[in-house]
């Protein structure tokens, strides 16, 4: 569901940021919250074991953010 994912993806920029989930904004774009290409790739591969099926590299840039990354995902989109 979207709720999983989002809360997903929090948590998956928390732990790479330090930041607590709670405190990321699900509004900002993946860069300004911190990560760099290299997390984002890191980011897909634990989003594809998350919903079990592959994914495009490309997605934290098409949907810069965890809300719109989320929706994307829910709505099967990808």
């Amino acid at each position: 569901s979207y709720e999983d994912i989002e809360a997903m993806l929090a948590a998956q920029v928390a732990d790479r940021t330090g930041t607590p989930a709670g405190e990321i904004d699900r509004t900002r774009r993946f860069d300004h919250l911190g990560l760099d290409s290299a997390d984002a790739v890191r980011l897909v591969g634990e989003l594809e074991d998350f919903v079990g099926r592959p994914l495009s590299a490309a997605l934290p840039y098409t949907h810069p953010t965890i809300e719109q990354l989320a929706r994307c995902l829910a709505n099967g989109d990808d």
